[in-house]
């Protein structure tokens, strides 16, 4: 009865919680087959309108890429057999408290920067396996070899 109450609780409880966290980007396009993997640990299928929420994991299919608009307008691509992480967003330009920080583990990614760069110029950074990108405006175009 224990193990019956506590599946209850989580399973309302969970989703519950990730509808009070915020949404950080909305999903503009998707092609092909591209799920995330929420903090979680559930996996959806995305779609077009899906919200990506902070610490979802995305992950692409061969021939398969995502459009995502965040908040501060960053604008990211990312293409096919691509794993991408969402590891902090902060987007409060009232306060100047911004933060954007993500991983790029495989694949190709484009970006066309936002207001976070704007608003501060160490506020963006994209790591990947080799190197850690500090953005400070601008359009680029990252690859994680595996």
């Amino acid at each position: 009865m224990k193990k019956y109450f506590a599946s209850v609780v989580w399973f309302t409880v969970t989703p519950l919680l990730l509808l009070a966290s915020p949404s950080v980007a909305l999903v503009k396009s998707v092609h092909g087959d591209v799920s995330v993997t929420h903090a979680d640990h559930t996996t959806v299928s995305l779609k077009q309108g899906d919200r990506i929420f902070e610490k979802d994991f995305i992950k692409t299919a061969p021939n398969s890429t995502i459009g995502i608009v965040f908040e501060d307008n960053t604008l990211i691509s990312i293409g096919s057999n691509a794993e991408f992480l969402v590891d902090e967003y902060l987007f409060e330009p009232e306060n100047k408290n911004v933060k954007f920080k993500s991983n790029l583990f495989k694949g190709i990614m484009a970006c066309k920067t936002g207001l976070i760069p704007k608003i501060n110029p160490n506020a963006m950074e994209i790591k990947a396996k080799t190197a850690t990108i500090g953005i400070r405006g601008t359009y680029f175009v990252a690859e994680a070899k595996e």
